[in-house]
């Protein structure tokens, strides 16, 4: 006996189908994959922040009685954002070698040993690629993540590298906003103007309209021949796909706004001077503006932004005098000790202390990250702001006042309150813990709550008061 055969009408081709949108329900692993309850959720963002040698002791804030914080002098350009910030003392790194600094760089973010000892590079991937491989970070971005630098060149080697993809495979910085610019938005129409790479023609943009577009009569036949449970499947992820064609529309068709607040950015006028402060400020508002708007026109949810590189000197910036050197690496080494924090170096002419012309040297880079929170908080998202739905996440690569070690190392969470964390307080703990604990609370707070430690602590378990 034959086998019995559905007639064919009212079926699309093998071929026409994976040609139409309904092909890309079958590829469902390269989209998006959500719950119907989570379509509406607002994005998880995450902002690894660099910034160079360590904070001296006046960046820890002190608290009153009822727990508000009070920043010092190196944090001051923070102020109004105090219920954002988590401060966790009394965290160490598991391991050092020599002078912590690039010791401190390979495991800042990934919790590793030395790949070899002729890199120095991490063995293993940092917190950031951790995410993305393992929950849903990324969504449905084009571009998985964007990994940028201020006030330093970009160059791969083990000190001036924050972020890995896997054992020794450093991902280096894009130190050029316009380079950077180009990456992040090409084919991105701006109101009739587009990035380099958008399509220029008419039948260029009809094309890739077409691309996205849903052949209902042909879903809606497959459709027909399905029970319920497959059905209902199926509408998961038509709505999965209609979210993506949406998202491509605005900023491909140049016949459809873009993105409310997602614009341009203007990246001249900047030039790549590490020993000028108005110009760092400048390349840091750039860079930072650059992130903010790819996170507006959804082009990546994961970020890394470094400032300087592990014991960058610096030299003569902030107009610094200090004998022979006026480098602000051995500035660094003074607040070390009481005798040297008194110590007179000058600033653009002005005696201070060692101790307040490092904490001035430390301001330059934390308002950079200001800046990054401060847009981020205006801007509103769901029932909060941007800020509450990310986690700008900030280390440093030697501990408290530049100890060339591993202990009391400075880790600062900014924002992320809708993702559980509790911010607006310093978390001070009673003993020394392993720094792989708050990377262990920051997994679970993006889904990884699988994650029994990280890097080479792998049963460490999350921190205790990190998530509400």
């Amino acid at each position: 006996m034959r086998p019995m055969v559905l007639p064919r009408h009212g079926l699309c081709s093998r071929r026409a189908l994976l040609r139409s949108a309904l092909g890309g329900v079958f590829l469902a692993p390269f989209l998006r994959q959500r719950s119907l309850e989570a379509k509406d959720a607002t994005p998880k963002r995450l902002v690894l922040v660099f910034t160079p040698d360590a904070h001296p002791r006046e960046w820890w804030p002190s608290t009153d009685d009822g727990g508000k914080l009070g920043l010092g002098a190196p944090l001051r350009d923070f102020a109004g954002l105090e219920s954002e910030l988590l401060f966790v003392r009394q965290l160490d790194h598991s391991w050092t070698f020599d002078n912590h600094h690039e010791a401190g760089m390979a495991q800042l973010f990934t919790g590793a040993r030395f790949f070899d000892d002729a890199t120095h590079y991490a063995n293993g991937p940092s917190i950031d690629q951790v995410l993305l491989a393992r929950t849903d970070l990324r969504g449905g971005t084009p571009i998985p993540d964007v990994h940028l630098a201020v006030a330093d060149s970009g160059e791969g080697n083990q000190r001036h590298v924050t972020c890995y993809s896997g054992p020794g495979q450093p991902i280096p910085h894009e130190a050029s906003p316009s380079r950077a610019f180009s990456k992040l938005f090409a084919g991105v129409s701006f109101g009739g103007s587009s990035a380099e790479g958008a399509p220029t023609s008419t039948l260029e943009r009809e094309l890739q309209k077409r691309m996205f577009e849903l052949d209902r009569d042909a879903i809606q036949s497959l459709a027909a021949h399905l029970g319920q449970a497959e059905r209902e499947r199926l509408d998961v992820h038509l709505d999965a796909l209609g979210e993506l064609e949406q998202r491509l529309r605005p900023v491909n068709d140049a016949g459809t706004p873009p993105a409310t607040g997602c614009e341009a950015v203007a990246t001249s006028g900047v030039t790549t001077s590490d020993r000028q402060a108005a110009n760092i400020e400048k390349w840091g508002q750039v860079q930072a503006d650059l992130l903010v708007n790819a996170f507006l026109c959804d082009r990546t949810r994961v970020a890394d932004l470094a400032f300087g590189s592990s014991g960058s000197q610096h030299t003569g910036l902030l107009g610094l005098k200090n004998g022979g050197t006026d480098s602000w690496h051995e500035v660094a080494h003074l607040s070390l000790g009481e005798q040297e924090r008194t110590q007179s170096v000058s600033l653009d002419g002005e005696a201070l202390t060692a101790a307040a012309a490092y904490a001035e040297f430390d301001r330059l880079w934390a308002a950079r990250v200001a800046y990054l929170a401060k847009r981020l908080k205006a801007i509103p998202e769901g029932n909060g702001s941007m800020l509450d739905n990310t986690l700008i996440y900030w280390g440093v690569e030697c501990g408290t006042d530049h100890n060339h070690g591993p202990s009391d190392m400075q880790y600062l969470l900014i924002g992320g309150r809708n993702l559980g964390f509790q911010s607006g307080q310093l978390l001070a703990l009673p003993s020394a813990t392993s720094a792989h604990r708050l990377h262990t609370s920051v997994l679970h707070a993006f889904g990884d709550v699988e994650a029994t430690g990280f890097g080479i602590e792998e049963s460490c378990g999350p921190l205790t008061g990190v998530l509400a």
